[in-house]
This record gives C-alpha cells, structure tokens and sequence, in this order.
C-alpha cells in the first residue's frame, strides 16, 4: 500500500495506493505532493495544486501542500511577549511574521519513514530558529484508510514556546488544472470568524458570521460568497483568507467542500479550535502540467490555533511548555 521512492537526489518521496486513493508525499516540506480520488463514475483524477515538478518543490512556492510551523498564519509585527520576554521573529512578509518566517517547517527536510498504514515525518526546531525559543521536537504522521487520510502532528519543546503546526494542502475537486473554485459548494461548521486588518492581521475580536458572508453553516456556493460586498471579503482580495471558529469541542466537523459537476466530495474534521479558509487570492504561479493557475484556482483549509495567539489574551492559549505535548489531529475523507 505505501512504497518509497527517490523523489529527488536530496530527499525521497512516497506512494501510497488504498484503491480508494492515491497519494504521493515528500520528505521536503512533508509535502503531500498529489491525491487521487474517483469522481461519481469512477475516474481517478488529481485534486491538488502543485508545482510543475518535484525539484520545483525545493525552491520557492505558494506553500503548495506543506506542513506548516513553528507558528501557522500570520503573527502581527512580527513578535510576541511571554513570561516576560519579548521575542523578535522573523518578518518574512514584512512587517509581519507568517508561517514561521524564512525558516518555516514546509521549506524544511524532515526525516520520513513508514509503518504500517502511515507514513511518518519527524523533524527537530533548533532554539532561536526564525526568533522562537525552545528546542522543539515536531512528528507529523500521516495514516491512510480507504479514503481518508488522518494527519496527527505533535511537538514536545524544552522552554516554553507558542506552537501552532498545520497542513497548507491546496485542493481543487474538479481535477481538471486552470480552472477556479467558484463552483465549489461549501459548508463551514462555525457561529463565529476572526476579522482582519488591511494586512490580514488579526483585529482581535471573535465576530458572529450572524448576517454576513461568513455565514457558511448552510451549503453555499463558493464563488457567489466571494462576490459580496461585504468589507472583509474586499480586504481579502475579493475572496476568503479568515479564521473561522469551528463550533464545538475535541473531533468534530469543520468544513465540506463539494463540486457538483464531479461529484467530489471533501470532509475536513479537526480536534483544533480555528480553520482558516483561504481562497487562493494570490495565486498566479505556474503549477502542474505547465499551466498557470488563476486567482482562486484552488482553496485551503488549515485546521490550527487561532493566527497571532500570543499576542491577543482573549484567544485560546496557543503556548506549549515542557512537560507537555502538543497534539493536533484533521481527518480529510473524500466522497
């Protein structure tokens, strides 16, 4: 079922075959590098973006399918205070801190390897990396059953340090490259979201959906709730780039995705307490096949703590100490 193979000089890849799924993921970045699933008839087609080529990984790219930490989302100006301390990290989108800076765990070469139904990818955090304290030890495991994959990542560090470790997978159901995701149909399981600046920073305020675009519990089209007028929505580009607040506790729903004319479907359930829903509003890059993806050619839900924790008391606390484990678990099946 999961057979390795030399993906690149520097790093190796793997294949993973459920007969309900296909998958292929990398030792660089943990990167899922490509997912086969069946549309209504049985016709097995790629429902990820990419990159034209594997080497294309290793060098500069939109975050396309990899793991992300130390800290997910963007961090405001760059810093944050605790016990006492602030820390300065990295502004690699100045001037503010996103994804773990420059130094960010999907640019990084963990270690891979298999067993049983899993595959395995462990990397170490030196103390200080991109600005963050604490020797962070990071595991993500990646478990395939007929057609869900189930991502457990955990992290235990030696001094305290704000952890917040996600999956970047950018997903276009229809399979077919250059086309947009404005058909999709979406659900998000949240009463609440958390609204941006003009940067995309946090305001740090839990907003009701209540009356807005971000009232996503109901199915909705996707490219009509990217077309309101709402000012949130303008800030973002004209589509989504926010937190959304899933509803409820430990593993549960947090978002369906559907694409009508394939009859795909994807289910994202999470033990965390945020999805943040990103609609490809920046993408341009030339992906897969050569071809050049449009603006909101594929769409993202990172399952993670809430974005710039540290910094706002009113968030849940994001900050893991010594003698705990930090543990996160997103269950994808598709339909």
């Amino acid at each position: 079922m999961i057979e390795t193979f030399e993906a690149h000089p520097e790093f190796k890849g793997f294949r993973v075959d459920t007969g309900a799924l296909r998958a292929e993921l990398l030792e660089h970045g943990g990167i899922v590098s490509r997912i086969d699933v069946p549309d209504r008839d049985g016709h097995f087609a790629d429902v990820l973006l990419g990159c034209p080529s594997i080497a294309a990984y290793a060098g500069s790219h939109p975050h396309f399918n990899c793991l992300v930490g130390r800290y997910a989302n963007r961090m405001t100006d760059a810093r944050f205070f605790l016990d006492g301390t602030t820390h300065e990290l990295d502004a690699n989108i100045p001037p503010h801190h996103l994804h773990g800076g420059r130094e960010g765990f999907g640019l990084k070469q963990w270690q891979g390897s298999v067993e049983k139904d899993a595959v395995v990818l462990r990397l170490t955090s030196p103390d200080g990396e991109a600005g963050y304290p604490g020797n962070l030890a990071v595991e993500a495991r990646y478990t395939f059953q007929d057609a869900s994959i189930t991502l457990d990542m955990s992290a235990t560090t030696d001094a305290p340090t704000p952890v917040s470790l996600t999956s970047h997978h950018y997903y276009n159901l229809s399979g077919v490259p250059g086309t947009t995701v404005h058909d999709h149909e979406i659900s998000v399981n949240a009463a609440a979201y958390l609204p941006v600046t003009p940067d995309l920073t946090q305001l740090g305020v839990i907003q009701p959906v209540y009356g807005t675009a971000f009232d996503l519990r109901e199915p909705v089209i996707l490219g009509d709730a990217m077309a309101d007028d709402d000012p949130q929505i303008r800030l973002a580009d004209g589509g989504f780039d926010h937190t959304f607040v899933v509803a409820g506790t430990g593993l549960r729903s947090a978002a369906r995705v559907h694409h009508p004319a394939s009859g795909r479907t994807l289910c994202v359930a999470t033990d965390q307490p945020g999805v943040q829903l990103y609609t490809g509003n920046t993408l341009g890059a030339v992906g897969k096949h050569g071809k050049p993806y449009p603006l909101h050619g594929g769409l993202c839900l990172e399952t993670q703590q809430f974005p710039d924790a540290p910094n706002h008391p009113n968030y849940p606390d994001a900050v893991l100490r010594p003698g705990r484990t930090f543990h996160a678990r997103t269950v994808f099946t598709f339909s």
